[in-house]
């Protein structure tokens, strides 16, 4: 997984997302039904909500995704590592 890219890229993502996300010093949440995706600089992890339901934990050292979720969690790591990821959020 790109999890260290991704935290490595706060601040970047922070600029980029600021219109499709709620954004605060240290965390970003994206909003995308009935997937809530959140990126914590604080705890450097990124953590996929389905439902109201944790499905995935990433971190540097721990890759934790529930089976089914897999494809949306690699998904998501594509895009948010990818210098088309702003094109990826207006699908």
């Amino acid at each position: 997984m790109r999890v260290e890219k991704i935290i490595e890229s706060f601040e970047a993502l922070k600029r980029v997302l600021r219109s499709w996300a709620i954004i605060d010093e240290g965390e970003i949440k994206i909003i995308d039904p009935p997937f809530t995706i959140t990126i914590s600089k604080r705890d450097e992890s990124i953590t996929f909500t389905y439902e109201g339901r944790d499905v995935a934990t990433l971190t540097r050292d721990c890759v934790d995704i529930e089976e089914g979720f897999e494809e949306v969690v690699e998904e998501w790591c594509t895009a948010l590592t990818s210098l088309g990821f702003k094109r990826y959020l207006l699908k």
